[in-house]
């Protein structure tokens, strides 16, 4: 379509209709490519936030399995509560229970238990009631025990060693897989390896 002014040196042409769908084909590949560009934001912020939650939540839930399991302590030696632990399951008495004030003496256990491909972390409360603290996919994980020797074992006490084997071990360790992330968390028993004073029944 041609429109013409008055003056016969002047002519004012309209877009052709070619020119008109090169134009719009130039602006429906410009819009696919920022509704492209807008997802794959979308979708590594959603990645981003998975991570930092991890992140956030891992670094609380290692923080309660590292107080509960630093503040182990002997018990008598004919006690009830004596630490024992396998790959699975660790248990005693600690002085920083989840449940109850810093410093109350209270017996309690962590385990490792897997159904369905998952994996979770339980703490077990003097009470016998366990809480989940924390769940994954991938590696089950294990606990180890070191000993004053710096070697590790799977048990405690270790079914063969060459003395006595202390009360309690000198580190604990978790090792798991989450989310393709490697999971170390060893934590060193701050009590002595010697048995409670016992004062029961006495004055």
């Amino acid at each position: 379509m041609i429109f013409k002014l008055r003056h016969p040196k002047y002519h004012l042409h309209g877009f052709t209709l070619l020119e008109m769908l090169v134009v719009l084909v130039l602006v429906s590949l410009i819009s696919t490519l920022l509704l492209q560009s807008l997802s794959y934001i979308l979708q590594l912020r959603s990645h981003l936030q998975v991570h930092l939650d991890d992140l956030q939540h891992g670094a609380i839930q290692e923080a309660w399995f590292r107080s509960t399991t630093a503040g182990i302590i002997t018990d008598y030696y004919d006690g009830k509560n004596i630490f024992q632990g396998t790959e699975r399951e660790f248990s005693g008495l600690t002085l920083n229970p989840l449940e109850a004030n810093l410093g109350a003496l209270s017996p309690f256990a962590w385990q490792l238990q897997t159904e369905g491909g998952r994996t979770s972390l339980r703490y077990r409360k003097s009470d016998g009631e366990y809480w989940e603290v924390a769940s994954w996919t991938g590696e089950p994980g294990t606990f180890r025990y070191m000993d004053i020797q710096g070697k590790w074992h799977t048990q405690w006490p270790p079914p063969f060693f060459s003395e006595t084997p202390p009360q309690i071990p000198r580190f604990i360790l978790l090792e798991a897989q989450r989310r393709q992330t490697a999971m170390t968390w060893m934590v060193q028993l701050a009590d002595r390896n010697i048995a409670r004073f016992d004062n029961r029944g006495k004055d």
